[in-house]
């Protein structure tokens, strides 16, 4: 649908009950976002929902949405986006939080995940 780039920083809030090891982490967009869309649908969408303060939407050009108000991600104008996640290493694997179930975000503290994601492996070199 797609293409979603983030640049950021990464706070480091402390230790995770998950696991021995795991950390509390927040993601904050401070450094830009920006959206692509993919597919023509998803495009011709953003411009229903989300015309106001950008160019015409359209499939493989990408707008920044940093700083503005962006109703499909339930973005306000002015605030970064941020992600209450965490983080767990254990070998050569590296675990995000997973997803809650019921759909909620990591957009608030009590949000923040309590079980982690398939792991992802390092590649070998």
């Amino acid at each position: 649908m797609a293409r979603i780039y983030l640049r950021g920083h990464i706070l480091w809030k402390g230790d995770h009950p998950i696991a021995p090891g795991a950390q509390k982490v927040d993601f904050v967009a401070d450094g830009d976002y920006q959206v692509t869309p993919l597919a023509q649908p998803f495009a011709d969408l953003l411009n229903k929902v989300a015309s106001a303060g950008y160019a015409k939407w359209e499939v493989n050009v990408p707008q920044k949405i940093f700083g503005k108000s962006f109703a499909p991600f339930g973005l306000a104008e002015g605030r970064n986006f941020m992600e209450y996640d965490l983080v767990y290493i254990s070998r050569d694997l590296l675990f995000w939080g997973a997803r809650n179930i019921d759909g909620r975000g990591f957009d608030k503290e009590e949000n923040r995940p309590t079980n982690l994601q398939i792991p992802l492996a390092r590649k070998a070199q």
